[in-house]
């Protein structure tokens, strides 16, 4: 008996709401849809230029993050404008470091001291902390 209500009362409410969605004076009579089109033209005189040359990276020498802890290593070589690879599992075991201030830098490549251009990858090879 109350599904049966219940069931009742929503069709009412739906009749209601699909009514009152309608216009009073003509329902069949669609709304007007206006549409503008605006033009602009430039007049600006053509010129002919040249691309100039494309600016030469800059160069950076990379940091020593040998024997940090492989977080701050990271923070380091970022700052000083290189991009960090994930790094290497010096046990060859292909772990991933997940807390990186728990491992240590054994190795870097490129070296400490190379000139590179800035944006250049750098990769650490590391092991952890409770390795032996």
């Amino acid at each position: 008996m109350i599904a049966r209500r219940l069931t009742l009362g929503l069709t009412v409410m739906t009749l209601l709401a699909v009514a009152a969605c309608g216009s009073p004076d003509d329902p069949a009579e669609p709304a007007p849809v206006v549409t503008t089109t605006v033009v602009t033209t430039s007049a600006a005189p053509e010129s002919t230029t040249t691309a100039a040359p494309a600016p030469k990276a800059a160069k950076i020498k990379v940091p020593d993050g040998v024997g940090l802890d492989y977080q701050s290593a990271q923070d380091l070589w970022r700052a000083a404008g290189l991009h960090v690879a994930p790094a290497k599992d010096a046990t060859g075991a292909n772990r991933l470091p997940v807390i990186d201030a728990n491992w240590v830098v054994l190795s870097q490549d490129p070296k400490a001291g190379t000139t590179v251009e800035a944006d250049s990858f750098i990769t650490a090879t590391v092991k952890k902390n409770t390795d032996g």
